[in-house]
């Protein structure tokens, strides 16, 4: 029976599981938004929170670094590649003792909802239950920030990965 499986290249089956887990979100919201009704946002972020709990889990069984914003960074790179596939690409683009920054170069989740033609829109509060928990869950001391989302129209995706209390002020100062 493994035989049967190797006639499939390794990186063939990981390029298939990695569509198929970008694509599964957009095609249950298709299927189940208009039978679950207002709740379905709720719900469906509980199930992102849940994988950000994986994701946390799977950082700490292989020890990836995570006591600064850079290494957070770095972390949320391998962790989304992992989880999602190659196709996830992020570049670093800023490193200070005030954070960090990556740029998101590829998402799979919108090429798949262009792919299906749905609108970007539906992905940001999936990054957002994913995302922000999980960084909180590898190190409570920092937080996560959107600076772009091309969820949301932006043409990239960028984050901020910073200590909590620079967070906050500024939001303060805003």
């Amino acid at each position: 029976m493994s035989r049967d499986l190797e006639q499939i290249p390794e990186s063939a089956r990981w390029q298939v599981c990695s569509r198929l887990l970008a694509k599964l979100p957009l095609l249950y919201d298709i299927v189940y938004r208009p039978v679950v009704g207002e709740s379905y946002d709720e719900r469906e972020q509980e199930i992102w929170i849940e994988m950000a709990r994986e994701a946390k889990d799977l950082a700490d069984a292989f020890h990836l670094p995570r006591k600064t914003a850079a290494e957070l960074a770095g972390t949320l790179s391998v962790l989304g590649s992992a989880l999602f596939g190659r196709d996830f690409q992020f570049d670093r683009i800023a490193e200070s003792e005030e954070g960090a920054a990556l740029k998101i170069r590829r998402c799979p989740f919108v090429e798949e909802a262009d792919l299906l033609e749905i609108d970007h829109g539906l992905l940001a509060e999936r990054c957002l239950a994913f995302m922000i928990p999980l960084v909180g869950l590898l190190n409570p001391a920092f937080t996560l920030r959107y600076v772009r989302a091309a969820c949301t129209g932006d043409r990239a995706c960028e984050v901020r990965v910073l200590p909590k209390e620079l967070a906050a002020a500024e939001e303060e100062e805003e």
